[in-house]
């Protein structure tokens, strides 16, 4: 991400005032030498002036007030034209609105400055659309309905062999360190596939032909170099061999340092037409941590799943499908758009043991809604809460109908 301060960075330069907001992103880039340039500006720019109507201390303080309001991101201020340094008044402003303003000399072009934030945007872009085409085939990995050969034709740009595992990392903000995520696992060596699903930053990672369990071992020649496992002769920063949960625990060290707290879970390595079947291994594990009482491993795993192993080990996505809308179909059928609320309710009432409070709390809504919401999918069900075989029927068919989506 393009920021004030990265970019003053780069250019060798210094920030005279507004560190403490320097880490705003950089939208576009403007000239300007306006008085008030702010109609024409939308927040979030980086605007370059050299000041050739800021002639007295009122329009200079004005000046910067004006681009405070507006939420620009900086200003970079060129001297040497009429201005032989930066004025006190720009100056004393900017610091006590905490703006971002560094100085340009005169032997540095605006134009410099310009190419400069326009490569890192274009930059950016390309990295955004590499994302986009990485979730694209992701996504398509997921439905489990390629062809395998057809599957590793689509994986193998990305140097991902015939044999992978999903790392899946639960972040407040996924979407922002999904180029961080990319940048560890190349440092660390790992071919990968990182993309945003289901609300999780996951990784499609290369195990380096390690054969999965009850398959014999692949050598499916990605590109580069096998990584050495941890302690060898490939260093630190080599990858930890072809441990799914070991190179997940160090990339949760890394991004948890990074983005504040982060689970993580990690499939295990399996043959790459069964990514969708390691997807879902990755986030059930992630759930099951989640739900269970206790102290929780940093990295789950398949060691972890509990009861979602037997919903996992059912290979046949129709049977389970069917099983699905043999509990759940009445709501879905009877209430239309409503039934996925009254679904929605159901899962969240479950996940918080019947906990009517809690529940609502959760949902944003009355407890007195929620009842009512409960008792309509009893209804359309035939299924008593308080039977404990029916909470069972009810929790399977939630999360059994997530896998067989």
């Amino acid at each position: 991400m393009l920021t004030v301060e990265s970019l003053v960075a780069e250019l060798g330069l210094t920030l005279a005032t507004g560190e403490e907001n320097a880490q705003v992103s950089v939208r576009w880039v403007h000239s300007t030498e306006l008085l008030d340039p702010t109609p024409w500006l939308r927040g979030g720019e980086l605007l370059l002036t050299t000041g050739l109507q800021l002639m007295g201390a009122e329009p200079q303080r004005e000046f910067v007030e004006r681009l405070a309001e507006r939420e620009i991101a900086g200003l970079g201020f060129g001297t040497g034209f009429v201005h032989k340094k930066v004025p006190a008044a720009i100056l004393n402003t900017a610091r006590k609105r905490g703006f971002p303003l560094f100085e340009v000399p005169y032997e540095l072009p605006f134009i410099a400055v310009t190419e400069r934030v326009f490569a890192q945007l274009l930059n950016e872009r390309y990295e955004l659309l590499q994302r986009n085409m990485a979730g694209d085939v992701l996504a398509e990995a997921l439905t489990g309905r390629l062809y395998p050969d057809e599957l590793q034709a689509r994986l193998r740009p990305f140097g991902i062999g015939e044999t992978a595992a999903v790392l899946a990392f639960a972040l407040r903000e996924p979407g922002t360190a999904a180029s961080t995520l990319e940048a560890i696992l190349e440092r660390l060596g790992a071919h990968s596939l990182v993309a945003l699903r289901n609300g999780l930053l996951c990784a499609v990672v290369d195990c380096n032909g390690q054969a999965a369990p009850g398959t014999p071992s692949a050598s499916h020649g990605s590109a580069g170099t096998p990584s050495a496992a941890p302690g060898s002769a490939g260093g630190e920063d080599a990858a930890p061999g072809n441990d799914p949960i070991e190179l997940a625990r160090r990339v949760r060290g890394e991004l948890q340092a990074r983005f504040g707290e982060v689970r993580a879970a990690a499939s295990r390595p399996a043959p790459t037409h069964m990514l969708r079947r390691s997807f879902h291994e990755a986030r059930c594990a992630l759930e099951a941590v989640r739900l269970a009482n206790g102290s929780a491993p940093d990295v789950a795993s398949y060691k972890d799943l509990g009861a979602f192993q037997l919903l996992l080990s059912l290979q046949d996505d129709d049977a389970l499908a069917s099983y699905c809308q043999s509990v759940l179909g009445p709501v879905e059928s009877d209430e239309g758009e409503y039934g996925d609320e009254l679904l929605r309710s159901l899962d969240v009432f479950i996940e918080q043991n019947g906990h009517w409070e809690k529940a609502a709390q959760a949902l944003y809504c009355h407890r007195h809604t929620l009842r009512y919401r409960i008792k309509r999918v009893e209804q359309l069900t035939g299924r008593d809460f308080s039977h404990a075989r029916d909470r069972i029927e009810f929790w399977l068919a939630l999360r059994g109908r997530e896998l067989a989506r």
